[in-house]
């Protein structure tokens, strides 16, 4: 009977290792990063709070000007108020960049 269990309990193991899809965890952008845009060859540093769900939300930056966000998988858009424009790719938990457009385009990193 033992011997039964046994098999019936590894076989159980093999088909749920088989079958798993894993669990890749969401991306959260919520809390305070270092953004550095570059634009017409100057690099200009911002420090940009995200606060909302992991999808959407809102931002304030360190010269108070706000906006929304959206993520979406490993895709990220920020939108200011005044319309600068920041779409970009996460590279891991604590980096992502991309591009900026608006008035004047460059492209961003972002760290935190």
């Amino acid at each position: 009977m033992k011997k039964k269990l046994m098999i019936l309990l590894i076989a159980a193991l093999f088909v749920a290792m088989v079958f798993s899809t894993g669990c890749k965890k969401k991306f959260d952008i919520t809390g305070v990063w270092t953004v550095n845009t570059s634009i017409l060859g100057m690099t200009i540093q911002t420090q940009v709070t995200f606060s909302g769900s992991r999808d959407s939300g809102v931002f304030i930056d360190d010269t108070d000007l706000t906006g929304s966000y959206t993520v979406n998988g490993d895709n990220v858009s920020w939108e200011y108020s005044l319309g600068a424009v920041y779409t970009g790719v996460v590279d891991n938990d604590n980096s992502m960049h991309g591009t900026k457009d608006g008035y004047i385009t460059g492209t961003w990193t972002a760290v935190r």
